[in-house]
């Protein structure tokens, strides 16, 4: 029995400021703050993106690179799975930086880590350090792949494949993903993917200066074709990194419409590397939560037909809270 799955009475907490400074915002009525609840064996997975650093080395602050940390509170959790969402070895992913720092902070993880790319990882050609230290896990070369836990289903994607249209209609990990998705007998789906559909930040990547679309648009294009076939089949919830701070979106299908039974994106950046300020206001109407104080991990505990998720900061960060219990669609 996970220790965790004791501890579920607690209130949300609401508290809004700028700059650095965490925001929480109070559940839309699609999902719930999650009260006194008994312990179960349901299987139990941690999710972040962008880890380790390419030393040792750590220190105070947001600015500092606190993986190690991060590590050991997945270790504490003792989850069934962690979910490794992309830009896990700094800056370039050699199998040298690999072996230097993760390997040394979230070796003994190896067997429980089911991992995605990130851009990072591409900094190396054909992100080779990242396929040769996980191996088969990585799945090779693509590296987009699905498994179960229990009755729940997990599509793994590399959005690194994207490029301009080679995730639209008719490429192989579209329609990769149609056909897992439609081979599925899950009642419930998580997706993972390293670049956030939705976002807040005060910059956008793959957008001109002058031509800059805050809050999405252009930027994220590329991975509209992926949200349909997501949304369309009832996927309950996306996991992404890139952007270094937490973020819980409200159910959106792929075209930013907020919709009951809709898909729930949590941005969950926060693996260690320095965080990142917020974007510039106005804030998305269906941004409901977000901190950039804490490094952590979102925790989800997948129960029969809804899931449990729960932020967790790691030893010797800020407090935060973000948890409640979302129906599977």
């Amino acid at each position: 029995m996970h220790a965790s799955a004791r501890r579920r009475s607690r209130s949300l907490i609401a508290l809004i400021a700028f700059g650095l400074t965490a925001i929480v915002f109070l559940p839309g009525p699609e999902v719930w703050a999650a009260g006194p609840s008994t312990a179960s064996d349901d299987p139990v997975v941690v999710a972040a993106g962008d880890f380790a650093c390419q030393t040792l080395t750590s220190g105070q602050g947001t600015a500092t690179c606190q993986s190690g940390a991060v590590a050991d509170l997945i270790r504490r959790i003792d989850p069934d799975r962690f979910l490794a969402l992309g830009d896990l070895q700094y800056s370039n992913g050699k199998l040298s930086e690999f072996l230097r720092v993760w390997d040394v902070q979230f070796g003994d993880l190896k067997p429980i880590t089911s991992p995605i790319p990130g851009n990072h990882e591409y900094g190396t050609p054909d992100a080779a350090g990242y396929f040769t230290y996980f191996g088969a896990a990585a799945h090779p070369p693509h590296g987009y792949y699905s498994f179960d836990i229990e009755n729940w289903h997990v599509v793994a994607l590399n959005d690194e494949l994207c490029g301009d249209d080679d995730c639209a209609p008719g490429t192989p990990q579209h329609d990769w993903l149609v056909q897992d998705l439609a081979a599925s007998d899950a009642d419930c789906t998580l997706a993972m993917i390293h670049h956030p559909r939705y976002d807040w930040r005060p910059w956008q990547k793959w957008v001109d200066v002058e031509d800059e679309t805050p809050n999405g648009g252009a930027s994220v294009d590329f991975l509209v074709p992926l949200w349909r076939v997501l949304h369309g089949a009832g996927v309950e919830a996306v996991l992404n990194g890139d952007n270094h701070l937490y973020q819980r979106w409200a159910p959106q299908d792929a075209d930013g419409d907020r919709v009951a039974g809709g898909t729930i994106q949590f941005t969950v950046g926060t693996g260690g590397r320095q965080l990142y300020s917020f974007g510039r206001p106005p804030r998305p109407e269906n941004l409901l939560v977000t901190q950039n104080r804490a490094f952590g991990v979102i925790e989800l505990t997948l129960h029969e037909d809804s899931y449990t998720y729960a932020w967790r900061s790691a030893p010797g960060q800020p407090s935060f809270e973000d948890r409640g219990t979302v129906a599977c669609s």
